[in-house]
């Protein structure tokens, strides 16, 4: 595809919004699948909340300007493109859902958990922290593509994920920038790193399922039971398409340890994530009994 100029900006893009075929959606590959109704639709909510994820990072990296057009002129496009996309297919795909009012009462929920001052102590753990969530991006669109049963989604999928590869490179090559002139310790980057691994599960995708949740199943009490019962199925779906290593050379990158140590260390922790989605998952053919019964 000829990249395109989005429109309000001077970037060019690999790919636009505008130009996915919704109309060849094989509804009928995927409309009863529950796992991928909650990944889908959960993803276009966190994804369109784009615009107040980057206020808050404009203000934290106030005066610096290559990042504040950066994040103007690219990363927030191309995120809400990304939010807009996956919405139009939930609404093309599950007409039923009411994803406008879904929305509004995630927005309300998560706004919360997005203020400046829950940002990193400083501007290169807070660059490190970014690298963790584009990881986190980068593989779950690696995953939903890989194991898509529908093939527009699978573009659609594999269209984001290159996007968030590309806004990870940039937000490593800024921690480097800030890491050269304050060069933060190895202990407070880790730490850095596994507490916003953490916040992931705990904040973006509880928040985001339990509203998902409620709207689908109104006048029924949402308990964390379901939220349990959709994260095991999305584990069983991560024991086939996740990108283990992928994501364990993406997460440790910003340790910068030696040549000798990294190649290893990655085989650990990717071989450690196997492990956990394994032992702890289940079959997502599962999830329609276990997250969607009535109660």
């Amino acid at each position: 595809m000829v990249a395109q100029i989005l429109p309000g900006t001077n970037t060019p893009h690999r790919w636009h919004v505008d130009d996915v075929p919704y109309e060849r959606i094989r509804r009928e590959t995927i409309a009863d699948n529950d796992l991928y109704f909650y990944l889908v639709t959960t993803a276009s909510f966190i994804e369109i909340t784009s615009d107040i994820y980057t206020r808050n990072l404009i203000e934290y990296y106030a005066g610096d300007e290559v990042i504040a057009d950066w994040l103007n002129t690219t990363w927030e496009p191309e995120e809400l493109q990304h939010g807009t996309a996956l919405k139009r297919y939930v609404q093309t795909v599950w007409p039923e859902f009411d994803w406008e009012s879904a929305y509004r009462d995630f927005q309300e929920d998560y706004s919360r958990f997005c203020k400046v001052e829950l940002l990193g102590p400083t501007r290169a753990l807070e660059m490190a922290a970014r690298c963790v969530v584009e990881m986190g991006t980068c593989s779950y669109y690696t995953m939903l593509h890989r194991g898509s049963p529908e093939p527009v989604l699978a573009d659609i999928t594999r269209n984001i994920r290159t996007d968030e590869a590309y806004h990870y490179k940039h937000f490593y090559e800024f921690f480097l920038r800030y890491q050269s002139h304050h060069n933060t310790g190895r202990w407070p980057i880790f730490k850095t790193l596994v507490g916003r691994i953490a916040e992931i599960d705990s904040e973006d995708g509880m928040i985001a399922i339990k509203h998902v949740w409620r709207h689908r199943h109104p006048g029924k009490t949402y308990r964390d039971d379901h939220y349990r019962a959709i994260s095991k199925a999305v584990r069983g779906l991560a024991q086939a398409h996740y990108p283990y290593r992928m994501a364990a050379n993406m997460t440790m990158k910003p340790l910068r340890l030696p040549h000798r140590l990294q190649t290893p260390a990655e085989h650990a922790v990717a071989a450690g994530a196997r492990l956990y989605t394994r032992i702890t998952g289940t079959e997502p053919g599962q999830l329609a009994s276990a997250a969607d019964s009535a109660v």
